[in-house]
């Protein structure tokens, strides 16, 4: 009998711990969660109270080189250009230099007809030569008055106008041959062997494109900023390199019509990149500032007086009012209503207003 008591108590010490060892898992867990989740609430909550402020970007103002440039078109023009005309009517005998190709000055390029010019030249110079032993033969006779001054003086005469006749002959026959007037480039022949040509006749075109002209316009109240050797910088249709050339004259007036200035500027033309008749986009440069003041596109607020941005000052956002100038692919010039040194807010725009604390994120 008491061997039964002793084991039933065994087993009900046993059941015993077994059920507070339960309990202890089950309940322990609950309890240092409840002791947890207030510590949680309340660093969540001092980190909101923490963060209040506007994170934005910023951009410090520093000063800029800034070049005020015109935008403009212009045509190119080869520095020295001419149709070539035959000065008298005649019959093209020969065509000597190719088409398309470099000439130097005075090479002969035509030659028309010449063979009744060249019949009269040596009849004269027969005459010519008939007179000069004439003239001989009486200044030796006028030595021994052997005949008078007057008959001298005639027979002088005569040789001289013989001489004159060769002269005119030989200026004839120079304009039989069509000379280049100066070097350059020929254009295409309008003209065949064979062909009879007048002076109205385009026989070809000359160009001198070693140097190009580049001729624009820049409106009136421009046209006290410019001057003789100031540069420009151009590109064209058929090309993307960026040209450079220099102002060498400005009309001495305005076009009544248009009220703008033509200006010409001479560029070199290496290569013969350039070609006459051709567009050119222009930078014409006004004036350059060393103390400018540029700033990210992005900052501009648009508004109905034109624009403004948010500054930051003592940590919160400033609202200025603007006055912009040139602008770039992503700058803006600021001509008033930012000084040197001030901060500019770049980002997160929608959110601020005037007074709203802001946290610099990252500078610009």
């Amino acid at each position: 009998m008491e061997s039964q008591t002793s084991s039933i108590r065994t087993t009900s010490l046993m059941v015993g711990i077994f059920v507070l060892t339960v309990a202890f898992f089950v309940f322990t867990p609950k309890i240092f969660s409840n002791k947890a989740e207030p510590i949680k609430k309340q660093t969540v909550s001092a980190a909101f109270v923490n963060d209040q402020r506007i994170v934005a970007d910023i951009f410090v103002v520093k000063p800029e080189t800034i070049a005020d440039e015109l935008q403009t078109t212009g045509t190119i023009a080869a520095n020295q250009e001419v149709d070539l005309v035959s000065e008298v009517a005649r019959k093209l005998t020969r065509i000597y230099a190719r088409e398309g190709s470099y000439v130097a000055q005075g090479t002969v390029l035509f030659k028309l007809d010449d063979a009744d010019l060249l019949a009269k030249k040596k009849k004269i110079a027969l005459q010519e030569k008939l007179a000069r032993i004439d003239e001989k033969r009486f200044r030796e006779l006028l030595a021994t008055e052997a005949v008078n001054q007057q008959e001298y003086d005639q027979i002088l005469t005569n040789l001289n106008v013989l001489q004159a006749e060769l002269a005119m002959v030989d200026v004839d026959l120079a304009k039989t041959e069509i000379r280049a007037p100066f070097s350059g480039k020929l254009g295409l022949n309008k003209v065949d062997v064979g062909a009879y040509v007048t002076p109205s006749t385009v026989l070809t075109s000359l160009n001198d494109v070693s140097q190009v002209e580049v001729a624009f316009t820049i409106p009136e109240k421009y046209a006290s900023a410019v001057h003789i050797g100031q540069p420009i910088q151009f590109t064209t249709e058929n090309s993307n390199q960026p040209f450079r050339g220099k102002v060498v004259a400005t009309e001495p007036k305005t076009d009544l019509n248009t009220r703008s200035l033509l200006v010409k500027a001479i560029s070199e033309n290496r290569g013969s990149k350039l070609i006459p008749g051709s567009s050119a986009k222009i930078a014409f440069t006004l004036h350059t500032t060393n103390d400018g003041i540029l700033i990210p596109t992005q900052a501009l607020i648009p508004n109905a007086s034109g624009y403004s941005l948010f500054a930051l000052k003592n940590g919160k956002a400033e609202q200025r009012e603007l006055k912009t100038g040139s602008r770039t692919k992503g700058s803006v010039q600021i001509l008033n209503g930012l000084s040197l040194g001030d901060t500019v807010l770049t980002t997160n725009l929608l959110r601020l207003a005037p007074g709203v604390p802001v946290r610099a994120a990252s500078l610009n």
